[in-house]
Order: structure tokens, then C-alpha cells, then sequence
């Protein structure tokens, strides 16, 4: 059963739940896109260009937008008003402070203990997305502090996804050993991969179904109150976004856009205005000083709300989802500071303080502990899926067949060529992670899901031209380099 999903309590976090509304009409909000979809005429229902070039340039939705023209999410960090409009929450400020380790550390870790009991007061069991990274393992500590002092009297259930004894699943079993909790293996295997291809379709095909994980597995799960995430611990405790540091993050919108020719050229031309102004139109209301800082609150905003929290919200339709590291008290406290001094040093102070000694146990980015980098690292798979494997092998047909269907072919803004020849390329991979292309075609595959399951017309104009050969030969050159490039790194 679907909950309703229109909550702003925590609208002030850096991460909540953006239910839908139409962007012209009456202020109506709904938990779910099909809801929304099924609301309209089916004639009504276009799809948007602008949101297609965003995912195929940078795998996700920008702002508020869907892939359907005038379907919008609720803004980032705002609620609606009674009148109309929308009332955004003060963002905490950015600064260069240098405070003392152990003093900062004691108004941190108090930070992440009131977070978590925000969450957990008066729940009888949550469950917990532990992996073997770090950011989990510290909620796990402080959730267990927690239960310690007495101040939560509820139960934790541990719940991992991931490849038999991979890093992931063999620390995460340790850690929940070690707390004394419960502890679930939710398998990663090509049928979870093939049956996330159809629910990230439901869901409006916003992400690639890649980034579903296991969630769909965790809904089911019964008696759970809430269930709680560590997805921004490395933006908010390290300043770090897909280990990229905080001062050399690139713009969010590239300045080649479709470097693969994957779109017709004429759709690029038309969506460009609209995709830099998807991007940084939220600069009239939020003011910074420096460059860095936009690029700090763009990645939240845009990378980590629509990839990494949206495929999570699947959750949240069923059980309340939070996500820790996002109470603007434990985030204002991080971006107080000089990035300079973001790093791994409050991480590394702060886990000998929490239960069970989880810090000694190894990281899964490096298989050794972090306390400790004297260690060699363990013999176990880094890797917790074998996901481009998967796409091009175990479920081949079902990309294919998607790609090439009727759905696609209808919207009139792929380029064929293109598509093909870069389907050819994609066919002779040898990586067992996903590459970029591979999140593009597992994307290509809900898109036509999606078109087909909420009959989503094209645009209401004339097609657009065919792009001219240069550009389909440098697209394709580009995309070849791209895979034999990868190949060659992880081989």
C-alpha cells in the first residue's frame, strides 16, 4: 500500500520528498508521478525534449523538472504556500572557520545524535541501509548510542544489498554483529535488475534503473517504521561528490552538451537556454560568495536530489524514508567550515567514540581500516553489483528490444544513426560495472516503459531534422574512445 507522501515537515533538509504538481493549474500535489499523469488528458501528456537532453548529458533531471511538459517536482528546500507560491527555507551559509578538532567533533557528533532521534523517537524498528562505507557505519554508531543511552528503546534492522561476500555485505554483516542488531543479505542479481528497469519506468524515468538497487526489495519488507539512509555522508561529512573535492567540482551543465550524438542536433539547439536555466535559476533567491559554493548547493540541489534521493523515494511511498546527514543543523554545522578542512579527519576522530569498535573494521573503498593505513588490502570484491555485465549479457534482449522499439522511435528527438551505431559499441563492452553509456541504455529501456505504460505523446511540433554526418561521426568517435578508454582502465 502506497502512503501518502505530501509531508513538508523536513522541508528545511537537503533531502525530503518533492512530490509532484502541475506547473499551470490549480496547486494540487501528488505523491507519485502516475497519479499526476492520470490526472491529464492522455493528449496532454508530451513529453518535455529539455528533460531527455538532461539525463542523456548528465544521467539526471535538473530542478523541478520530469520528462513530461508541465510536470513539475516541488522546488528544493521549499514548501507551498497557503496562497500560492512557495516559501523557501533559509539555506545555512557557507564559511571558513577553522574551530578546534575536539571541540567541533563534540557539536558534531551531538548534531548527528539529535538527527537520528528526530527520526527514531517513539518508532518500535527501523531499518538501516548499511553498506561498508563509512557514512552508514557512523549512523549505525550513532543509532546505537542512542539505544545505549537510553534515549531510543526501539529495535534496528540492518539491511544490506549487494553480490555474495563482497566488501559491502562481509563489513556490514561484522558491523551489525558487532551492535548486536538483526541483519538482512537483499541479493543483487540481473532479475532485480530487469524487474528495476519496469519500476524505475513507473516511476517517471528520471534515473536510471542502475541506482534502484535493491529498494524495491526493501519496501516489502514488513514491520518496519521507518527506514533510514546514509547517501550524504560524503557530500556533507567530506565534501566530496563522487570523489571529486568540493573546490574542483566542474559546472553541473557541461559545456559540450551530447557529446555522443545520441540527440538530434536540433533538440540540443532548442533545450540549451532552457537546461542552463533549469540549472542556476535558483541563484535569485540563494546568494554566496564565491563560485565554489553555487557549485556546493548546485550538486545537492540537482545531482544528489534527482539521482541518488529519487530512485530512494520508491521507498518512501510505502515506509517514511530519512536521510541522515541532511537536518540542517548537522549540514550548517559542515559548511561552517573552511572546505580545506573537510575531509576524513572528523570521520576518523569521530568513529573510536561510537559502539562496537566499527572503526576498525576495513573500508570498502579500500579494504583496509580507516584508522589504520598500514594494513594490505583485503582480497574481496570492491564491487557490490555486476551491473554492465548484467545489461549486456544476462538481459541483452530486454535493452535491445527497448531501445529499438516503437516507443523511442515515436518521440522523434533520438538520432538514429547515432543510437545505433552506439548501441553496436555498447554491445562489445567488456566492463562488469556500469559505464555512462550503460546507465544511458538501462535508462533508454524505462523510457520506453514509461512512454508505452502512460501513452506520453510526442511534442507538438514538427519533427526535428536529422543531425548532419560530421556530427554523427564525431558523436560516435567520442562514444568509441569513451568505452575503449574504460576497458582499458578496469581490465
Amino acid at each position: 500500500m502506497q502512503r501518502q507522501t505530501d509531508d513538508f515537515s523536513h522541508y528545511d533538509h537537503l533531502a525530503w520528498q518533492y512530490p509532484y504538481y502541475m506547473k499551470h493549474g490549480e496547486r494540487q500535489l501528488f505523491g507519485q508521478i502516475s497519479s499526476a499523469l492520470l490526472s491529464m488528458p492522455e493528449e496532454n501528456r508530451q513529453i518535455d525534449p529539455v528533460g531527455i537532453a538532461e539525463i542523456v548529458n548528465r544521467g539526471f533531471l535538473l530542478a523541478e523538472r520530469t520528462l513530461v511538459t508541465g510536470v513539475c517536482r516541488t522546488p528544493w528546500m521549499a514548501r507551498p504556500k497557503s496562497r500560492g507560491g512557495w516559501e523557501f527555507a533559509q539555506v545555512p551559509d557557507h564559511g571558513m572557520a577553522h574551530p578546534e578538532l575536539n571541540d567541533h567533533l563534540k557539536r558534531l557528533k551531538q548534531a548527528f545524535l539529535e538527527e537520528a532521534l528526530s527520526y527514531v523517537e517513539g518508532r518500535h524498528c527501523v531499518g538501516l541501509l548499511l553498506s561498508g562505507g563509512l557514512d552508514s557505519r557512523i549512523v549505525a554508531g550513532v543509532l546505537r548510542e542512542l539505544q545505549l543511552r537510553g534515549d531510543y528503546s526501539g529495535t534496528v534492522v540492518a539491511l544490506t544489498w549487494g553480490t555474495d561476500e563482497c566488501r559491502d555485505v562481509v563489513y556490514a554483516r561484522e558491523i551489525a554483529r558487532r551492535l548486536g542488531w538483526d541483519w538482512q543479505h537483499l541479493p543483487l542479481t540481473p532479475e532485480r535488475l530487469m524487474d528495476n528497469v519496469r519500476i524505475a519506468g513507473e516511476m517517471g524515468a528520471e534515473f536510471s534503473p542502475i541506482h534502484l538497487h535493491a529498494m524495491p526489495d526493501v519496501a516489502k519488507i514488513s514491520g518496519l517504521d521507518a527506514v533510514l539512509a546514509g547517501s550524504y555522508g560524503d557530500s556533507v561529512g567530506r565534501a566530496e561528490f563522487s570523489g571529486v573535492r568540493v573546490r574542483k567540482l566542474r559546472p553541473i551543465v557541461p559545456k559540450r552538451l551530447d557529446p555522443f550524438a545520441l540527440l538530434k542536433a536540433e533538440v540540443v539547439r532548442t533545450v540549451e537556454a532552457d537546461i542552463h536555466h533549469d540549472c542556476c535559476d535558483y541563484r535569485r533567491h540563494i546568494h554566496r560568495e564565491s563560485e565554489y559554493q553555487y557549485r556546493e548547493i548546485e550538486q545537492q540541489m540537482h545531482y544528489m536530489r534527482r539521482r541518488n534521493q529519487s530512485p530512494m523515494l520508491y521507498i518512501n511511498e510505502r515506509v517514511p524514508l530519512f536521510q541522515f546527514f541532511t537536518a540542517p543543523g548537522t549540514f550548517g554545522l559542515m559548511w561552517s567550515l573552511d572546505p580545506a578542512i573537510r575531509d576524513d579527519r572528523f570521520y576518523r576522530a569521530l568513529l573510536p567514540t561510537l559502539p562496537g569498535g566499527i572503526g576498525e573494521i576495513p573500508w570498502a573503498r579500500t579494504g583496509v581500516p580507516m584508522s589504520d593505513g598500514s594494513h594490505k588490502p583485503d582480497q574481496l570484491s570492491k564491487l557490490h553489483h555486476c551491473y554492465g555485465k548484467w545489461l549486456r549479457n544476462e538481459i541483452r534482449f530486454l535493452i535491445l528490444s527497448s531501445v529499438k522499439s516503437d516507443a523511442i522511435a515515436r518521440l522523434g528527438i533520438f538520432n538514429d544513426w547515432n543510437l545505433t551505431r552506439t548501441i553496436e559499441l555498447w554491445s562489445r563492452a567488456k566492463t562488469v560495472s556500469a559505464s555512462g553509456i550503460d546507465e544511458i541504455m538501462a535508462w533508454l529501456a524505462s523510457l520506453a516503459y514509461f512512454v508505452d505504460r502512460y501513452q506520453i505523446q510526442p511534442q507538438k511540433r514538427e519533427h526535428f531534422r536529422e543531425s548532419p554526418p560530421l556530427r554523427n561521426y564525431l558523436g560516435s568517435m567520442r562514444a568509441s574512445a569513451y568505452l575503449a578508454a574504460r576497458d582499458w582502465l578496469r581490465h
